[in-house]
């Protein structure tokens, strides 16, 4: 249950290297390219905000300058933000202290308590919603990565784009049951500082653009006879992504468009690059020249 916990939580901050000048882009930006059509770029980002994540490289920033349409996952516009804390809370007739009992639910309001959150407000939380804010990132109180991306492009009038509606992915959390939400959040509790090492050293990873470390550090975490693991890798990563490369295709026949999605959408044989070479594509690094309109 610990690698299914740890899992659930790399995935999450994807789903920091030094306060120096960092180079984000390395590995992380590819192009997606066919012939007699403009390229398009593919970008993976991480769902934080820390300010060493949003340091982007020159290669980074000027294939985004350069596009005229911006896809993300969801697009984080008020309306989105306003939905996304809704369906946080529990209905009205539930109250997560009933759903844990006085003893879990003390040792989690002590712990929310401290990010802010108090007692009366954590009572209306789902277990997963909970869940979520114990073990993220601590917030700098500015945008995560892809609210960055996504100003950036409202201030550039960009065409934007989805790739999934609000509602697909609150459901990945809403299908898990009822058990299969205590029980990780229980362990969230329990292994709550591995879950902070983790998050580091994926943060790490990603700072220096190393998407290899990425994935074999997500993959080392995964348990073969581990079911719940799969289950979460199957719809956290695996069926998104099946979805967004079919959206993302009408987008890219036109060209010149920057897609960002968390990083761990990127590799693996469920994962975009390979997806998209599966549907013809040319995915390659930027520093290989494939196209006369760069």
């Amino acid at each position: 249950m610990r690698n299914a916990l740890q899992y659930f939580f790399g995935l999450l901050i994807f789903c920091f290297s030094q306060w120096l000048l960092a180079d984000v882009g390395s590995g992380l930006l590819w192009r997606i390219h066919k012939a007699n059509q403009p390229p398009s770029f593919l970008f993976g980002t991480i769902h934080i905000d820390d300010k060493r994540v949003k340091d982007l490289s020159d290669s980074v920033m000027q294939r985004f300058n350069n596009s005229k349409t911006l896809c993300l996952e969801i697009l984080p516009d008020r309306e989105t933000q306003v939905g996304i804390g809704r369906a946080m809370l529990l209905p009205k007739d539930q109250f997560l202290d009933e759903l844990l009992g006085d003893a879990l639910f003390n040792r989690l309001s002590l712990k929310l308590n401290k990010l802010g959150i108090t007692p009366l407000e954590a009572a209306h939380l789902k277990p997963w919603a909970a869940m979520v804010v114990l073990s993220r990132p601590e917030s700098q109180g500015g945008f995560a990565l892809d609210q960055q991306l996504y100003q950036w492009g409202v201030h550039q009038y960009k065409q934007l784009c989805a790739l999934e509606t609000l509602e697909e992915q609150l459901a990945v959390f809403d299908k898990l049951n009822l058990q299969d939400q205590i029980t990780l959040l229980k362990d969230s509790l329990d292994f709550l500082p591995q879950v902070q090492e983790l998050n580091e050293k994926l943060i790490q990873a990603y700072i220096v653009g190393n998407l290899d470390e990425i994935y074999r550090r997500s993959m080392e975490l995964q348990s073969n006879d581990d079911e719940l693991t799969q289950r979460l890798m199957d719809a956290l990563i695996d069926q998104r992504n099946i979805k967004m490369v079919e959206r993302m295709k009408t987008k890219l026949a036109h060209g010149r468009v920057f897609i960002a999605v968390g990083a761990l959408h990127l590799p693996g044989k469920n994962g975009l690059i390979s997806l998209l070479r599966k549907e013809g594509y040319a995915v390659t690094p930027p520093s290989l020249k494939v196209s006369p309109w760069e």
